[in-house]
């Protein structure tokens, strides 16, 4: 009769015992697991300014802000390797009309002591011997001689002596002496002028 009596008590502590070791044993397999780390969270890489300031780009919106923003230092080089051409070019320009402004700065200088001669060839002796001269022999006599030497003397008289002498000559020899005066007497190119002096009755 006391067996029966105690038999549950002994049941509860048998199912105690054996709740408390199920748990044990748990307890000592997930002790056995290795410890995982925390996911990290994605990281941004950061810019840093000069002054030490943490500078966010922006970020682009569409994929069409993603493309330009890759082709950005590419459309950048490209930009400043056209400037630097243009700037060679321009500078090839600008040197070339220096060397034309030069070359024509030479020709004038030229063509001002060609016209200092050419002044100075008809001496003040001839000239005043033609002031003196009827303006019919004048103009006989400067019609044989070398155009360039006539033009010299007419040059030097004063204009209407050298108008009258002129008009008493034949209109060709007339025209080519008049021709090499303005040729002479003006600014531009010597070589008509040249080829009238060496032209002859």
């Amino acid at each position: 009769m006391m067996t029966q009596a105690f038999h549950p008590r002994w049941r509860c502590l048998a199912l105690f015992l054996t709740v408390s070791l199920a748990a044990g044993t748990a307890q000592a397999v997930e002790a056995r697991k290795p410890v995982q780390p925390d996911e990290l969270p994605p990281q941004e890489v950061r810019v840093v300014g000069p002054k030490g300031e943490v500078i966010t780009p922006p970020k682009p919106s569409t994929e069409v802000e993603a493309y330009c923003l890759s082709i950005a230092d590419k459309a950048q080089d490209a930009r400043y390797a056209l400037e630097q051409k243009q700037l060679t070019e321009l500078e090839a320009a600008v040197s070339e009309q220096i060397d034309e402004l030069q070359a024509k700065r030479e020709d004038y200088n030229a063509w001002l002591a060609e016209r200092q001669r050419f002044l100075d060839d008809a001496s003040k002796i001839v000239v005043d011997i033609y002031t003196n001269m009827d303006s019919v022999a004048a103009a006989s006599q400067l019609a044989i001689v070398s155009r360039s030497d006539a033009a010299s003397v007419l040059v030097r008289l004063k204009s209407r002596l050298a108008s009258d002498i002129l008009s008493e000559m034949e209109p060709k020899v007339a025209a080519e002496i008049a021709s090499l005066i303005v040729a002479k007497t003006s600014a531009g190119s010597t070589q008509g002028a040249e080829q009238v002096a060496e032209k002859r009755t």
